[in-house]
């Protein structure tokens, strides 16, 4: 059932020795389970503005820290919301593009 596996990305922001700020990134791999985001799900929140691309599910809710970011399948992930369903968590996801 959870045969993928996500990059959950924690981010730290530091001081540099040069007094500048910096970001610093740790991961954790996590399996999951990927799902689709629901046609209802998309315009709902298209209405919104927002536009939810991914869900994924993991197995133990205790396995997701509040992290920001995700990598799968070598793209970068933002968690718009989770949805805790009994012991897993559900995490619903858009890419963003830079211009």
């Amino acid at each position: 059932m959870l045969h993928d596996v996500l990059t959950l990305i924690t981010q730290t922001q530091t001081v540099d020795a040069y007094g500048d700020p910096a970001i610093t990134e740790s991961s954790q791999e996590r399996y999951c389970m990927v799902k689709s985001i629901s046609q209802s799900e998309f315009y709902q929140a298209s209405a919104s503005g927002l536009k939810p691309e991914i869900k994924f599910v993991l197995s133990d809710y205790y396995d997701y820290d509040g992290q920001k970011y995700l990598d799968y399948n070598d793209v970068r992930y933002t968690v718009l919301r989770t949805y805790r369903k009994g012991r897993s968590i559900e995490l619903t996801c858009y890419t963003q593009v830079n211009s």
